[in-house]
């Protein structure tokens, strides 16, 4: 119990402690302006009242303590989201449904107002429906080592398209093929026709990338397309894959990529891309610009000797704004001549990672698994949903929490996984305004669950004006004939103006003595806590005084906060003056005393009122908040007793004549005690002289006079019954000595039958020998010769058994 009272103790000026660091950061280094006030942060308010004296940046109870209008308060407040479009999710098994009426994320708009430091949710709901529109584009490795990867996808292409469309019956298919870039050291542009001697067949021109065939329902054309396409020869074995896939990205309308539809680009190959950089090796400089520059009627890549490749982020940035996800298929080269490309699934394993949506998987080195490679990464995809933000501006903070399947809660969570269709899951996203927009719009946020063709979009108002500088007042007579613009309360000077109410040139600042701002037996100008302007000193809003040496902040403290806070006491000049009802150096104590009152007396006349609270005298025995408990004093009990039992009963030590002298009580005898005497008086019980016992109350009644109230009858104990008494202690004895003879006579049986048993099983072991008992001697006796021993032994050698028998005689052969 003590510990947790001390942890409550220690929680509470925790909580105060806090309280006063957000007050202190309102007021601490006062603000020059409403707007700075506000950044301050939720709690703090401006007063924009004119010839204010305090501080006008403070929580608004702290301005409104200290004589600031709720008017004058400016105190924006930001309101919560309201969803501006919010249409409802698409039903899970819903079919035939045009691309763009399908909601996958609700809702899709909505608007905030925040003030800078405070925070707001907006919760935003995913769901995967059955028949969602799919583009997949298939960008192929052209380069001669794909040679045999290529004839097994003039196999397996129908059958691919056969196994997306049974996934989603609204799918297309595009094909697109890369080599690398047409210079030197890439390819030697001399022999770009070629034939290629080792697949006996001609090789296709170089070229960097090509948009073979747009996005189309025509599964036959991507098979005719396949049929078409040799490969081709480069000179180094990375390739430039990475144009390529910037170009599908960027090149929207030549792809023919869908709105709203699942975007996937299959990425097969072998080898290592070339990236941002690597372009030196041919004299290009120039960066890739992430524009579209495919020929109309070709379909090649124009600039690919004009521009480098891309950077991972070029790409990871063009994939997110296009929403469109990179499977890399990458085949395990085992032939001898490329054993030195050991780091081709590692390199492409972190790269998935760093490019959002993507996946990879390992490709068979004939391709002959890409249908059930392409297959499972399409359901890993859409069985995962990853909150992704789209240029978050550094004004916002964003905190995740994730609601998936089964109602799993994750904090600081942005993925769902393990989703089947139908399973909708939710995101709770918390924004906080950490600054104000330097261009003053609005501060917009897109969140993109990856590869669900839809999004939220957050406007956000942060609100950096109070709204009075709206009324501001150009050439105000408030600012010394109009030398300034009264804006929030305040002047703003104009040019070779200055001072708090633009008071001062700075054409007369020369001839000003700074002499007038230092206090006597000071060398500092205004305390070191102010400014000498026009010969005076300006204390800002923290301090006051002629030379600054008052401050309205470093009064003692109370319940953790200045002069106990608003309601008890505010600062003035390092002493807190306190409101009516409370005293003290930090208007700690109440002043009340009724607090103090026992029957019209403070404290029960044994000590003082201090704080609303009794301080007992030190020498008093009595104690308790209001020193009316002595739990040491004999009480009015004892002393009441004597009189009770001589006005009422005539008993007790006391005389008639001194019972009338010393009892002048007031004196009620009643047949029974009432319920409403017991509960509002003191109950009383003692022995009387005849052993009975009396019960009274006393207290004291409208007149404050000591009133006593007797129980008539009293409460007196029976006649002892002897003979039952006597009879119970005689039938007592003699159920004991019972009880102990039948015990003795157990234990005597007990022991008889233990010292029987061993009796017995002595008796059965005992056991009488031939040679103990001559009665039980054999009469056969039995004689060995000795000397015939060796005949013996001759006999058996011989077989003669006779010879070594031994003579035995019976008693009877030789008593005859």
């Amino acid at each position: 119990m003590h510990r947790l009272v001390t942890n409550l103790v220690i929680l509470s000026v925790c909580i105060l402690g806090a309280a006063s660091q957000t007050d202190r950061d309102c007021w601490f280094d006062p603000p020059n302006s409403c707007a700075e006030c506000l950044l301050r942060g939720p709690q703090c308010g401006w007063c924009a009242k004119v010839d204010y004296p305090e501080t006008r940046c403070n929580t608004v109870v702290n301005l409104q303590a200290e004589g600031c209008d709720q008017s004058d308060i400016m105190n924006p407040q930001g309101n919560g989201p309201v969803l501006t479009q919010n249409l409802p999710l698409t039903e899970a098994g819903s079919r035939g449904i045009p691309a763009d009426d399908i909601v996958q994320v609700s809702p899709q708009r909505a608007h905030l107002q925040l003030r800078p430091g405070e925070s707001a949710q907006v919760r935003l709901q995913v769901r995967q429906v059955q028949d969602y529109p799919v583009d997949l584009y298939y960008l192929m490795d052209l380069s001669s080592s794909m040679y045999d990867d290529l004839i097994t996808l003039r196999r397996l292409g129908s059958r691919l398209a056969s196994t997306m469309q049974r996934i989603t019956s609204n799918f297309r298919l595009g094909l697109g093929f890369y080599v690398d870039k047409t210079v030197l050291p890439y390819v030697n542009p001399y022999t770009i026709d070629t034939v290629c001697e080792q697949y006996n067949s001609p090789c296709a021109r170089v070229f960097s990338f090509k948009n073979s065939l747009p996005l189309t329902t025509n599964v036959s054309a991507f098979t005719d397309t396949l049929h078409r396409e040799a490969v081709a020869v480069n000179r180094d074995f990375p390739e430039g894959g990475f144009d390529a896939l910037m170009q599908v990205a960027a090149c929207e309308d030549q792809i023919r990529w869908r709105e709203g539809a699942t975007r996937l680009v299959v990425y097969p190959t072998d080898a290592l891309s070339k990236m941002a950089g690597d372009g030196k090796l041919a004299a290009i400089l120039p960066p890739n610009d992430e524009q579209c520059h495919l020929h109309p009627g070709t379909g090649e890549y124009l600039e690919s000797s004009n521009q480098d490749y891309p950077s991972i982020g070029q790409l990871a940035n063009i994939l997110r704004q296009k929403n469109i996800q990179p499977i890399f298929a990458i085949a395990e080269d085992t032939r001898p001549a490329v054993r030195y490309k050991p780091h081709v699934l590692p390199t492409y394993q972190r790269l998935s990672q760093l490019l959002p949506g993507s996946t990879m998987a390992t490709l068979e080195s004939d391709s002959s698994n890409i249908v059930e490679l392409v297959e499972e990464a399409y359901r890993k995809l859409r069985s995962e949903v990853k909150l992704q933000v789209v240029n978050p501006p550094a004004e916002l903070q964003l905190q995740f929490t994730s609601i998936c399947k089964d109602g799993q809660v994750t904090q600081g969570g942005a993925r769902c996984s393990n989703l089947t269709v139908g399973d909708t899951v939710e995101f709770e996203v918390t924004l906080t305004a950490a600054g104000c927009p330097k261009d003053g719009k609005t501060a917009q946020i897109s969140l993109v669950p990856v590869g669900f063709g839809g999004e939220l979009t957050v406007d956000v108002d942060i609100m950096c004006n109070c709204g009075c500088e709206d009324n501001s007042q150009p050439a105000s007579p408030h600012c010394t004939s109009g030398n300034g613009t009264l804006e929030c309360g305040i002047c703003t000077c104009y040019s070779n103006r200055y001072g708090r109410q633009c008071e001062c040139s700075s054409e007369d600042a020369a001839g000003s003595s700074t002499a007038q701002c230092v206090a006597p037996g000071s060398k500092v100008e205004c305390s070191g806590r102010g400014s000498c302007v026009c010969g005076r000193c300006d204390c800002g809003e923290r301090y006051a005084g002629p030379f600054c040496g008052c401050d309205n902040f470093s009064c003692d403290r109370s319940n953790g906060q200045l002069c106990g806070g608003p309601e008890r006491g505010v600062c003035k000049c390092g002493q807190c003056a306190c409101v009516s009802g409370w005293q003290g150096n930090a208007c700690q104590c109440s002043s009340r005393i009724d607090t103090c009152m026992v029957d019209e007396r403070i404290c029960n006349d044994q000590g003082r009122c201090e704080c609303g609270k009794c301080v007992c005298h030190p020498d008093s025995p009595y104690g308790g908040d209001r020193c009316d408990s002595c739990p040491t004093c004999p009480g009015n009990c004892v002393a009441n007793q004597a009189c009770v039992q001589c006005l009422v009963f005539q008993t007790g030590k006391l005389t008639p004549e001194q019972c009338s002298e010393r009892c002048p009580l007031n004196v009620t005898v009643v047949q029974s005690l009432p319920d409403d005497i017991l509960s509002s008086s003191e109950t009383c019980r003692f022995h009387d002289d005849d052993d009975c016992i009396v019960t009274f109350t006393y207290g004291r009644g409208q007149s404050k006079e000591l009133e006593v109230t007797v129980k008539k009858t009293k409460e007196c104990p029976g006649p002892v019954p002897v003979l039952p008494i006597v009879l119970g202690v005689i039938g007592g004895i003699v159920l004991i000595g019972l009880a102990l003879l039948v015990l003795w006579r157990m234990l005597i049986y007990l022991y008889d039958r233990v010292e029987y048993r061993r009796f017995e099983r002595e008796r059965q072991a005992t056991k009488f020998t031939s040679s103990e008992n001559p009665l039980y001697k054999s009469n056969t006796t039995r004689f060995s010769n000795p000397t015939f021993r060796g005949r013996k032994n001759s006999a058996k050698l011989y077989g003669d058994d006779d010879l070594g028998d031994v003579m035995e005689l019976t008693s009877e052969q030789s008593s005859a």
